[in-house]
């Protein structure tokens, strides 16, 4: 093995590039213009290298990202930014960056004054700390909170450092383990938004300011950045940067429900989303989609607690928004001991994180990443060695395989020990809603493939009595005419969303609206013209209450009317009546408090009895009215889901064995019993 050169790291710009930017030694590149980051090359020191292979060499690198900001403004790729580069015309490449680069989204948005939380998780590493701490304060943007979660400290210095950071909020957490540590800072957090970065990190002066701005788009859950080395002075810090650094590219890239779609049968690649590192989340995604699983990352299986969570967002729905403008400098571990010890347990993680996702939601590419695609990878890479003689990203594969093998024994291991999401109730919800003669009621109708039935859906909101009502179609990818109808209304908000299912869409639906009051309708079904002034006049009567609940009338699918229960009254607290039966019958006669939906959503992996299932978790903590008053037609066809009885009654019996689980009185234990009774004698 050759004596190991250490690599510089460089930045230029790429409007000032002459032969004195070439290094002389080995080093690594990083290609900037202004505060954007457009590629990066390795330059081999012991070859000598003109100005003109220099410059095609970052062309090459800068040029992905170039055509990608220049297709923003609907242009096709074109080769005159380059001939400007090539030439050396620096003040035409300037003004066509500044043309089409300096009005790139991020850039483009206007700064957010709101406050965020920034977590920080470390563990016997003051030295490193103190300098991240240092870099944080010297933001431009002061509105955060910092909180520091000193994780099963060996001593005091931790908290000695934070001492001398009066805005530092420290928290102990005994408990060993990153991704309980992570948890631990998000409950401790106080704001809507939550950062995380690492204590080896130095962030961005503007890396606060940018965060907020990339979740402007209200489905984007989670944000991620660059990760950029800030030294590589030892071989093994260059080993992992080459070959296993946070470097995810120089384009933005929206992570969503089709790129999950698109990748499910084969182990979706979520860890090519980011690094824990650099990375941020809404805080409302932890009480979507449950908290970090405390059986991996490290302390634990090793890695992929962050991927995994990345997974859940994408499996229910929600974006992840890769941003390279938001980027942050990473001290790489220094020593082989170090780089072996953290690729083992990569490996061990990942694959652990994969029975994770299989345990979660039953998708079977994650089995046949870990029996097949792996396996298949390791083996074409002993192939190549002996084709093609050693290369150093081959000095790492045994631990690489130890880590494989070793993270199915350790899954094995802690299979039985699932995750338990903690519910952090919305204070306010303790508190009356304030309900106005003209608050804001948000109509939320998700739709698929129901287009013939959507205008009369539409129309029964817009002929409501009561007038201050805002519209938002969710769209589930439909393949009628469903984006027809919606582009007869105008005033109507839409979005489309990529086969997120029913749930998801509600969840969207509830992220994209702003009244202080929800209705959710299925596009089969409409209102009657006075039924929001209904329950609104009963939650100004019951202020107290988490949602009021009306009648139905059952219509068959020309609109005639059905035989239909009797209709129930019941106030208070009404978690023992609900779950011996549904007694609210359906989604659309229902009015919700927003903030409900700070704490409870509806769940994405029910395919039926969702809204029961929703009902029965709000009114476990919090009281509800419903009256007599029918105020709306539920249309029955045969594609309804309430038709398939045997899945229905499947869900069902789901639903209410997770709260027998959780039952402590004997009277719920016996409500729950009887509950089972009735629905097996209703779809009977």
């Amino acid at each position: 093995m050759q004596p190991f050169s250490p690599y510089t790291i460089q930045r230029l710009n790429i409007t000032d590039i002459t032969q004195a930017s070439i290094p002389a030694g080995n080093a690594i590149c990083y290609m900037w213009w202004r505060d954007v980051p457009l590629g990066h090359i390795w330059i081999d020191g012991s070859t000598s290298l003109s100005i003109e292979a220099f410059k095609e060499k970052i062309l090459e690198s800068v040029r992905p990202a170039i055509d990608y900001y220049y297709s923003l403004n609907n242009k096709t790729a074109t080769g005159e930014w380059a001939a400007y580069f090539l030439n050396g015309a620096n003040e035409q490449l300037e003004v066509f960056l500044d043309k089409y680069l300096g009005q790139i989204p991020l850039s483009a948005l206007p700064a957010r004054n709101e406050h965020i939380s920034i977590v920080i998780c470390t563990r016997n590493r003051a030295q490193f700390l103190e300098q991240c701490i240092k870099a944080i304060m010297n933001n431009t943007d002061t509105n955060f909170e910092l909180v520091v979660v000193d994780n099963a400290p060996d001593d005091d210095s931790t908290k000695q450092v934070v001492s001398r950071f009066p805005i530092a909020k420290y928290v102990c957490e005994p408990r060993k383990g990153l991704d309980i540590a992570r948890n631990t800072g998000a409950m401790n957090a106080a704001y809507s938004i939550i950062a995380y970065t690492d204590d080896d990190v130095i962030v961005d002066k503007e890396w606060i300011s940018k965060i907020k701005k990339c979740f402007s788009d209200p489905l984007v859950m989670s944000v991620t950045g660059q990760v950029i080395p800030v030294e590589l002075k030892t071989r093994t810090q260059y080993i992992f940067e080459k070959y296993w650094g946070f470097n995810k590219g120089y384009k933005p890239v929206i992570f969503d429900h089709k790129y999950f779609m698109d990748h499910v049968d084969y182990g979706v690649p979520v860890w090519n989303i980011g690094a824990g590192a650099n990375m941020a989340f809404r805080r409302e995604i932890f009480d979507l989609v449950g908290w970090f699983d405390e059986r991996l990352d490290v302390g634990a299986a090793g890695c992929s607690g962050d991927s995994e969570f990345w997974y859940r967002i994408l499996a229910e729905g929600w974006n992840c928004y890769y941003c390279p403008q938001l980027y942050v400098y990473h001290n790489h571990r220094d020593t082989e001991q170090a780089l072996e010890n953290q690729v083992f347990h990569y490996m061990r993680g990942q694959v652990a994180s994969l029975f994770v996702q299989y345990e979660n939601y039953g998708h079977k590419g994650n089995l046949k990443r870990i029996r097949t695609i792996l396996p298949r990878y390791y083996m074409e890479r002993y192939i190549r060695r002996y084709r093609k003689g050693y290369t150093e990203d081959f000095s790492t594969i045994n631990t690489e395989i130890k880590g494989y093998l070793s993270g199915i024994s350790f899954y094995r291991s802690v299979k039985n020990n699932k995750r338990k999401d903690v519910l952090v109730p919305n204070p306010t919800l303790s508190s009356p809603a304030i309900v106005y003669a003209h608050t804001l009621v948000s109509v939320i109708i998700t739709c698929y493939n129901y287009g013939k039935y959507l205008q009369q859906a539409i129309d029964s909101v817009i002929a409501q009595t009561y007038k201050n009502i805002e519209i938002i179609v969710v769209d589930d990818s439909s393949a009628d005419n469903t984006q027809e109808i919606i582009k007869k209304y105008p005033g109507v908000k839409s979005v489309i969303t990529h086969r997120v299912e029913v749930s998801a869409a509600r969840n969207i639906g509830v992220q994209l609206s702003t009244g202080k009051l929800l209705v959710f309708l299925d596009a089969d079904d409409y209102l009657y013209p006075a039924a929001i002034a209904l329950n609104h006049s009963f939650f100004m009567a019951y202020p107290e209450c988490a949602f009021i609940s009306g009648f139905y009338d059952k219509v068959n699918e020309t609109g005639e009317l059905l035989p239909t229960p009797l209709p129930q009254q019941h106030f208070g607290n009404n978690y023992k009546q609900l779950l011996e039966g549904n007694y609210i019958g359906m989604l659309g006669n229902v009015m919700y408090r927003r903030d409900v939906f700070f704490s409870f959503h509806f769940d994405a992996q029910l395919p039926y009895c969702e809204d029961y299932d929703l009902n029965l978790r709000i009114s476990k903590y919090f009281p509800s009215f419903s009256h007599k008053e029918k105020i709306i037609a539920y249309r029955q066809h045969n594609n309804n889901k309430s038709e398939q009885k045997k899945r229905m009654y499947a869900a069902v019996k789901k639903v209410l064995n997770s709260h027998y689980l959780q039952a402590e009185q004997p009277e719920i234990k016996k409500a729950i019993e009887n509950g089972l009774a009735n629905w097996k004698k209703h779809y009977r």
